[in-house]
């Protein structure tokens, strides 16, 4: 796989150890590598296929944390087409408030339903 494919694996596996509050070290420790090596894969590297079949695996094990925030009364499915751009800039957002896009549209969502009722009022 190139890097390029990789790019989206690699935004995920740093927002799933930033959520789970795990370390690059203590993934280093799973796939049996340096911490260097992880940095290095985050970074620029590509992740070989051994060790992304190994983190994969690590996440579907371990799933990504929800925050208490996050109330779930009634399972609503939305899917969303966002080019490429969008999605990036919506990524970067949610990052910086150490969420991951779900969280963060799950946060924003809301906040759009308040100004939608009060324009149709």
């Amino acid at each position: 796989m190139t890097e390029q494919n990789q790019d989206e694996l690699k935004l995920n596996v740093k927002l799933w150890l930033k959520a789970n509050n795990y370390s690059y070290a203590w993934l280093a420790g799973k796939c049996f590598v340096t911490e260097a090596t992880v940095r290095n894969w985050m970074a620029r590297k590509v992740i070989p296929a051994s060790k992304e079949f190994i983190i994969r695996e690590l996440m579907k094990e371990m799933p990504l944390a929800l925050p208490s925030r996050v109330q779930v009364t009634e399972e609503t499915h939305v899917t969303l087409s966002l080019d490429a751009a969008t999605r990036r800039r919506l990524e970067k957002k949610a990052f910086a408030q150490g969420k991951t896009l779900a969280e963060f549209l799950a946060d924003e969502v809301p906040r759009l339903g308040d100004s939608v009722s009060s324009t149709v009022d």
